[in-house]
């Protein structure tokens, strides 16, 4: 349940959060087949936000296990799908719960879901793809060759290109890729090691088909410059020329602006402008403000009268969606 209410306020936030979201690929999944979304990981939670909300079937996570830690915490990630993913590294209790992450993955393929993984294993606000882990194919692998196989499932390249990485306002191209079957390794599955290898080289030759990567090595302007030029081409800001819903739109920012002080303000505290910043002010926006929008409406309509509530509760978001938008 909270699953699914947190997915209709994330596809309701969304449009307020992003300038555009492009999606490709995607009409081609089929809502009743298991999926290994294989993903690059710019953006930290978010990533998985995105994906999730244009999904058809519900989505699992493999997420760091250091978040899970606090039970309390613990609890309500389980709550919205999330699956920890404990590294060696992370000490010695962790490693045998690899085989536990496996699991909860093919568990969560069985009952119709599609499971989210993070090739690269970490994040970073970059804009192209970095050298893949072993873990989606040692996933992969455990599905298809495991004691219990799901040779139906296949594995989707997807690729998230992000305007920029800091708050609202952003384009985003989302790119389902050509799906990877159990067929498209040649190397026995017996040659373990081997197999790993070449999936992950079919894997990542398919993620770079939908990944625009600028070099390192250039001066961020130049970064953000051809990153801009290329959503031009394949995202472009959709044309926003009517004067009186920009007039609408200025009053959205200006009523919006206290409130979305503080939301950011506080989310750069909690993440010390970390790349978990976006998840954060994007949670600010989806939990949080529906429960102001409430809490205001209820208070106006005790003073007001319901019908001023009922306009209230409308006004605020459609306000905020134009302040958004019409810029």
């Amino acid at each position: 349940m909270v699953y699914y209410i947190s997915r209709f306020l994330i596809r309701l936030a969304l449009p307020i959060f992003l300038k555009k979201l492009t999606v490709n690929g995607h009409k081609k999944l089929d809502a009743r087949k298991p999926y290994l979304l294989a993903s690059n990981h710019p953006d930290s939670f978010y990533d998985a936000l995105v994906i999730g909300a244009v999904m058809q079937q519900p989505i699992h996570t493999l997420a760091r296990g250091d978040v899970f830690r606090k039970p309390s915490v613990a609890f309500w990630l389980r709550q919205i799908n999330l699956i920890p993913v404990f590294r060696g590294s992370e000490g010695r209790e962790y490693v045998k719960k690899h085989d536990v992450t496996t699991q909860e993955s093919i568990e969560g393929l069985k009952q119709g879901g599609a499971v989210v993984v993070f090739s690269e294993g970490i994040c970073k606000n970059e804009w192209n793809l970095r050298p893949l882990g072993k873990g989606t194919a040692r996933m992969a692998y455990e599905v298809w060759y495991g004691t219990d196989t799901i040779p139906d499932m296949k594995v989707v390249p997807t690729g998230l290109n992000y305007e920029h990485f800091r708050g609202p306002g952003k384009r985003v191209e989302l790119n389902f890729g050509s799906e990877i079957a159990p067929s498209d390794i040649k190397t026995s599955p017996e040659e373990y090691e081997k197999w790993l290898r070449e999936f992950n080289e079919i894997l990542t030759e398919r993620m770079n088909e939908g990944i625009f990567s600028v070099p390192n090595v250039l001066p961020i302007a130049d970064q953000k410059a051809a990153v801009r030029q290329y959503l031009d081409k394949v995202c472009p800001a959709p044309a926003r020329n009517n004067g009186f819903l920009k007039a609408l739109g200025g009053l959205g920012r200006a009523i919006h602006a206290p409130l979305y002080r503080v939301f950011k303000a506080k989310a750069a505290k909690l993440t010390a402008r970390s790349v978990f910043y976006d998840s954060v002010l994007f949670g600010f926006l989806v939990y949080l403000y529906p429960l102001l929008v409430v809490v205001l409406s209820i208070l106006i309509g005790a003073l007001a009268g319901w019908p001023a509530a009922l306009a209230t509760f409308i006004a605020l978001p459609t306000l905020a969606w134009l302040g958004a938008q019409y810029r």
